[in-house]
């Protein structure tokens, strides 16, 4: 169920509740009093009200569903972050290149610290804090993930360097190990006639 729908059904139970207290509450009964002798009234006794209540915002308690739906969604949020990064290190070949640059970024590590604090206090918040905790960490996995990709785009499109390529000889037995570079092929000779 989402959300919007466990509000709903509880505002629905709050207000058919209100309806059956107001439907099936006691009416107040007068006190018997002495009979004395009848007498005629002339104007007629006024219509008894009862006093209505000041709406009171009574604290909704969350249901061990909401609870619990709470606890799913903060532990898919942590998993979901690993796949991604599992998922990116096995498709993109640039990848952990990504993530060394960006583990150098003041921003990026910012964010980083306040996910793994907000994980830190799961344990101790209460309900309402959990609410936003869970947004804040899927708000903070969402920036991350698109750093992650503006980089890895960013190291796509940058040119690549090609290494310069030496070419070895068979005599490099007389330096050590070292390669050599191959000499220069001698232009054709020029044949005049």
């Amino acid at each position: 169920m989402n959300r919007s729908t466990v509000i709903f059904g509880l505002l629905i139970m709050c207000g058919a509740a209100y309806l059956a207290s107001k439907i099936f509450a006691p009416l107040p009964v007068a006190k018997p009093s002495a009979r004395g002798p009848a007498a005629p009234r002339p104007e007629p006794a006024p219509q008894v009200t009862r006093p209505r209540p000041a709406p009171v915002a009574a604290p909704v308690a969350k249901s061990p569903e909401v609870r619990s739906a709470l606890e799913t969604r903060f532990t898919e949020l942590r998993e979901e972050g690993r796949v991604i990064r599992d998922n990116l290190m096995k498709s993109e070949p640039k990848a952990n290149q990504a993530y060394d640059n960006l583990g150098k970024n003041p921003e990026y590590q910012a964010l980083v610290a306040r996910r793994r604090l907000l994980e830190g206090t799961w344990g101790q918040a209460s309900e309402a804090e959990k609410q936003s905790i869970v947004n804040e960490v899927n708000a903070i996995r969402q920036q991350t993930v698109g750093m992650v990709l503006m980089e890895i785009s960013r190291l796509n499109t940058q040119p690549t360097a090609q290494p310069q390529q030496l070419q070895l000889t068979g005599s490099s037995s007389s330096r050590g190990n070292t390669p050599q570079a191959a000499p220069q092929p001698a232009p054709p000779p020029i044949i005049y006639m």
